[in-house]
């Protein structure tokens, strides 16, 4: 499960990604998102019909292309281990894959209510990129076509398995390429689909201040 996420540095993302921005992407820059939410419109970074990265803006909650109408259950995630095989995800595997930009990111452990928050980054506190699929929707109505995407998800590495059984795949900065290029085969996809390195990233328990989306402050990322 990946439900929230940190990214404050936009400045980072064309130096860090090396990719232009797509024209309305400035609306995205003016303010630092400390508590990115599902159904919230977030950059991601894709290759263009041209080959070339882009930096556009999405949907977190994927909406197939295939669909008819609107579907009610628009997942935010998708499992590594059954993405290749899976009717919602198989088609954007295979040809729609982004990067999605962060700094950070929440979990909550425990089994049952009140669960406790933790926020999770790189013990640099720099940028780096889940791992997602991306879908273009066109509503029947011949309306704007919406973009939409998921992050990928994995087993926890040691760090995230005391806190939740899952956690999303972050790629390492060399594999974008690979991960982005059309041509990866399924194989080395999968074998890019793993948890992160042991020893990068820390994380520190916070305030259920950020269990509301309403809260998207520095507040959201104080240790308690």
């Amino acid at each position: 499960m990946c439900g929230r996420y940190r990214l404050t540095r936009f400045d980072l993302l064309r130096l860090g990604l090396r990719t232009p921005p797509l024209p309305g992407f400035e609306e995205f820059t003016q303010r630092p998102r400390w508590n990115v939410a599902p159904s919230q419109r977030m950059p991601i970074v894709r290759l263009s019909e041209d080959g070339l990265r882009e930096l556009a803006v999405a949907r977190w909650g994927l909406v197939p292309s295939w669909a008819k109408e609107m579907p009610k259950i628009q997942p935010i995630n998708a499992r590594a281990e059954s993405a290749p095989t899976s009717g919602m995800f198989r088609q954007a595997l295979a040809r729609r894959r982004c990067l999605v930009p962060a700094d950070g990111f929440y979990e909550w452990q425990g089994a049952k209510a009140p669960k406790q928050p933790f926020f999770i980054h790189k013990s640099d506190d720099g940028l780096f990129c889940f791992a997602g699929l991306w879908e273009r929707w066109k509503p029947p109505n011949a309306s704007e076509p919406l973009d939409t995407f998921t992050i990928i998800t994995t087993s926890p590495n040691k760090l995230m398995a005391g806190i939740h059984n899952r956690m999303p795949v972050i790629l390492q900065a060399a594999d974008y390429a690979q991960w982005l290029d059309p041509a990866t085969s399924v194989d080395r996809l999968k074998s890019l689909l793993t948890p992160y390195a042991d020893g990068e990233l820390e994380a520190y328990p916070v305030s259920r201040h950020v269990n509301s989306p309403a809260n998207d402050d520095p507040q959201c990322v104080e240790r308690v």
